[in-house]
């Protein structure tokens, strides 16, 4: 892979000699052995010094130019080309006088290379002339633009097919799923990307998903910028929601590409593409059935519960351990001795007998606590699945109408059978109307249990992290405890030595001294 970097030059003079010779002392070694730092050379002119004089001469034919003319640096890896190796080198050079001749097509060209430099790989000094042969003109403008995004793209153009690497072409787009174990458990960036991931999975269009992030409570951002120099207009997106679980209640948000590429503008679009796609391949290989039935009455079973999608956050790895509990007990019989003695009240009580009990058997304290956590995980559970159940049809009434359909058939004149069935319609269409109510009706309801049952969980998993981190507060009082204490005696110390030296001067003074 190669980098790119853009010089203007107003003296092309002086900057090929530093290019042949270097400076400072290196070059005062070069000049008195009558040797140089070019490792390899090539251009448009007879020699460096023809190409010089012609960079010198343009200039005059451009009085109002600034520059003589322009340097290309492009430097390759060591692991691309191999400073040890003529042909490696000889490759550099050729790419490079290529490269000069795409940014500037008529323009005379010289490229020295170098493998002398600080990181030891091969370079190339790309230096061209500031005079366009065709136009008559100076370059830097319009088709010899040398700004540094066109020669960039122009370098990675030419760098794939000339079977070099491209810097950054090969990096794969990031998803949730793989981003999502580098936050820290219990986040405000793990928790945001889990809900724009089960937004995004149980969506099939963008509006579908902009409507589910809002049932999540996440608002959608998009920002549009414009880049003054090259006019390109770019769509970012970014998510904001209220942080429920942070040391204070409050909206922040993140740009979706912090999150992960695929919860992108482009990465949610492309998303949807594919997904349907794929619909569109499954309908057109799927035959239609011939005939639809209805379901019959000892056919019609309750549909299982859909299982949780890949991209819902998975809230069962909280897990204490008994030395978590041993320790936590120790450490608040401590803060407890110690409050009680700042106070001046006695320490033995009924809250010393609890943390004695609980250290003696942590067994028992872990038990507690993990129950109360398993209490909230089934809460939250059981409610999302009879939430996940409301998401299909119930299937008794609608055996009821099949039933009263095969009834009125069995009539005996076309005019009683015609009616029984509009009848039958009638009466499924009306059932399915107040089904499709009470569902909606009912879903709320199942929405509001999910978010409090949820909420609940998170409270118990937030009691326990809240006990280590008390303790953790409490470890540092105990130690700032200790420095003053130190610090007292330190004074006291000081005091007492104080006092006995001037007792021992007055002394002294008792014998005329």
């Amino acid at each position: 892979m190669s980098t790119t970097h853009v010089q203007s030059l107003p003296n092309v003079r002086g900057r090929m000699s530093y290019t042949e010779f270097g400076e400072g002392k290196r070059r005062r070694e070069h000049l008195e052995n009558g040797t140089n730092r070019i490792a390899a050379q090539m251009g448009d002119a007879a020699s460096r010094e023809d190409f010089i004089v012609y960079c010198e001469g343009q200039k005059h034919r451009h009085p109002n130019a600034v520059n003589e003319g322009y340097e290309v640096r492009i430097s390759w890896a060591t692991d691309e080309l191999d400073p040890s190796r003529q042909d490696d080198i000889q490759r550099g050079m050729e790419y490079a006088y290529t490269l000069c001749h795409e940014l500037a097509p008529d323009s005379m060209c010289w490229v020295t290379m170098h493998v002398d430099g600080e990181g030891g790989c091969v370079h190339a000094h790309a230096t061209i002339a500031n005079h366009d042969a065709r136009s008559g003109q100076v370059i830097n403008k319009e088709g010899t633009s040398l700004y540094a995004p066109r020669v960039q793209a122009v370098n990675d153009r030419l760098s794939r097919e000339n079977g070099f690497q491209v810097l950054g072409a090969d990096k794969e787009m990031s998803t949730w799923a793989q981003r999502r174990d580098t936050f820290a458990y219990g986040s405000f960036d793990r928790r945001l990307g889990d809900k724009v991931a089960y937004a995004r999975d149980r969506s099939d269009t963008v509006d579908e998903f902009k409507r589910n992030l809002e049932l999540e409570g996440v608002t959608l951002k998009e920002t549009v910028k414009t880049d003054k120099k090259t006019g390109e207009v770019t769509t970012g997106w970014s998510y904001k929601a209220v942080d429920e679980w942070g040391p204070k209640r409050r909206s922040r948000k993140r740009r979706a590409s912090n999150l992960a590429d695929d919860l992108t503008k482009e990465g949610v679009e492309a998303y949807f593409e594919e997904k349907q796609r794929q619909a569109q391949e499954q309908a057109a290989v799927q035959p239609e059935p011939a005939t639809v039935q209805e379901p019959a009455p000892e056919q019609a079973v309750a549909a299982e519960p859909q299982t949780d999608s890949p991209a819902e956050p998975s809230f069962d790895v909280y897990a204490v351990e008994e030395s978590d509990v041993v320790q936590m007990a120790g450490d608040l019989q401590r803060a407890h001795i110690d409050r009680c003695r700042e106070s001046g009240e006695p320490f033995m009580g009924e809250r010393y007998g609890q943390l004695m009990e609980a250290e003696r058997h942590p067994e028992e304290q872990l038990a507690k606590l993990q129950a109360e956590v398993d209490a909230a995980r089934r809460e939250f559970h059981a409610s999302k699945e009879a939430r996940d159940a409301l998401d299909h049809p119930c299937p008794n009434l609608l055996a009821g109408a099949w039933v009263f359909a095969k009834a009125g058939r069995d009539a005996r004149d076309p005019v009683s059978r015609m009616m029984a069935d509009m009848t039958a319609m009638m009466l499924r269409m009306l059932i399915q109307q107040a089904m499709e109510e009470q569902r909606r009706r009912e879903r709320e309801a199942a929405e509001r249990r999910l978010y409090e049952s949820r909420r609940n969980m998170w409270d118990a998993e937030k009691r326990l992290k809240s006990a280590e981190k008390a303790l953790a507060h409490e470890d540092e009082r105990e130690e700032q405890a200790k420095l003053v204490r130190l610090q007292e005696r330190e004074d006291k110390a000081a005091r007492r030595a104080g006092g006995r030296v001037k007792y021992g001067a007055d002394a002294d003074k008792q014998y005329g001294e």
